[in-house]
């Protein structure tokens, strides 16, 4: 990777980035409660989608990109217009947004733990989730939506989009601080405070790799689009896998500890870095 571009976004920190499908845009948020829109490959800010008052810590597109949504430590989820930056809804007590992959369902984690979810504009809650865990920490769909995974303090487990039941549990790890699929659906990767990462294949929930990291850190998870390779952030440095054989193919030290969010482009061109000096940083390959 080349020198990285690096662009003062949030403040004290920056936590999370997303690129679009179509690789025009790239979202960033974090400290300042503020989602900064940048086009690519430029990375000149043409927007911004303010509205919250505390950080915000996730962002999540709608299966056509049409609506955005944000999650933040103010309490709410806001359901945002894409790429207009108008506010739809501000759903309270809500937080951990995640849509699902075909459709609009959206799903929250509620102050008690509870998964809730909504029609994509956030206007009709459609089911609730029991909490199936001490604390929920990450959510994931399936690539058909046809389960909800859900990941805290215990092991992953899944929940039937039917019935809203639980299915099964993905047994191998625990304290789980990031969930991801990958765009194609086949996969599903995790990440646990015990410093692992699981590949899971999305069909048979088999394992398809566990990689010992062998550190700490937030654990934030991308795939490529071609989901040939997988990035981790840990303390200090972004390392990335080759899926097939597990090998580590590169390791970028960021040059301090708080290495949050990363994001791939869709032509695995640039990878995108939120961190804990609130910039965000693009390496081009």
């Amino acid at each position: 990777m080349k020198a990285p571009l690096v662009l003062d976004a949030h403040g004290k920190h920056a936590h999370c980035v997303r690129f679009t499908k179509d690789g025009k845009y790239l979202v960033s948020a974090g400290h300042d409660g503020i989602v900064r829109l940048w086009s690519v490959p430029d990375f000149q800010q043409v927007g911004m989608f303010e509205g919250h008052t505390d950080s915000v810590h996730s962002l999540t597109f709608s299966s056509d990109e049409s609506l955005l949504a944000s999650s933040s430590a103010d309490g709410s989820v806001r359901v945002w217009s894409f790429p207009s930056g108008e506010c739809e809804r501000s759903l309270a007590g809500q937080t951990g947004a995640v849509f699902s992959p075909k459709g609009s369902t959206l799903a929250t984690i509620d102050a008690k733990n509870d998964i809730v979810l909504w029609d994509g504009w956030g206007s009709e809650q459609i089911a609730k989730i029991k909490a199936p865990d001490k604390r929920v920490t990450a959510l994931a769909f399936s690539q058909e939506a046809r389960s909800l995974l859900v990941g805290g303090t215990g092991v992953v487990q899944r929940f039937s989009m039917r019935t809203f039941e639980r299915e099964g549990a993905l047994d191998g790890h625990v304290g789980i601080a990031c969930l991801r699929t990958s765009a194609d659906g086949k996969l599903i990767a995790s990440t646990s405070v015990e410093g692992v990462l699981r590949i899971v294949n999305g069909k048979n929930w088999k394992d398809e790799r566990v990689i010992a990291l062998k550190s700490s850190g937030s654990m934030q998870i991308a795939f490529t689009m071609k989901a040939d390779r997988v990035s981790v952030s840990t303390d200090g440095m972004i390392r990335t896998f080759v899926i097939k054989t597990g090998a580590l193919s590169e390791t970028i030290e960021v040059g301090f500890k708080g290495v949050h969010g990363i994001a791939w482009s869709p032509d695995a061109r640039f990878l995108a870095n939120a961190a804990a000096d609130g910039r965000v940083r693009i390496w081009e390959s």
